[in-house]
């Protein structure tokens, strides 16, 4: 049985690695995709907590997918911290590949009377570029 001392060290090593993969991914990525692409076998549940605590800390935002699936990426051009932090900019999701990835471009959330928006979710799905050329 671990220590505290020792489980401690090892999130913090998950959660490292966890931030380092966001960073250098070209795309969104599932808590699957994480999963994988982690060297060491790290529990499901682990990753998901892990994960939500990122978007809490507003490190990470993520995007409801068109299966349903939740696809997390780095916060890269944000400035405010949460609670102000809401992710405003556009999604995309190829209905082929199914690659989703953060866009550049940005809507502006309105102010509603009455109403605390703490988050936006801006899918667009379509037809990604590598796709349509493969395709034709």
């Amino acid at each position: 049985m671990k220590t505290a001392e020792e489980k401690k060290t090892r999130n913090t090593k998950h959660q490292k690695a966890v931030l380092e993969l966001l960073k250098n991914a070209t795309k969104a990525l599932t808590a699957d995709e994480i999963r994988e692409k982690l060297a060491d076998n790290i529990n499901k549940t682990t990753v998901y907590r892990m994960l939500d605590r990122f978007v809490e800390a507003g490190k990470i935002h993520f995007v409801t997918g068109q299966n349903g699936k939740s696809f997390y990426a780095l916060c890269k051009s944000c400035k405010e911290e949460p609670p102000k932090h809401i992710h405003n900019h556009l999604h995309f999701q190829c209905e082929i590949c199914g690659k989703v990835e953060c866009l550049p471009e940005t809507l502006k959330v309105p102010q509603l009377d009455n109403y605390t928006i703490r988050e936006t979710q801006l899918l667009l799905i379509g037809t990604c570029k590598r796709c349509m050329n493969s395709t034709n």
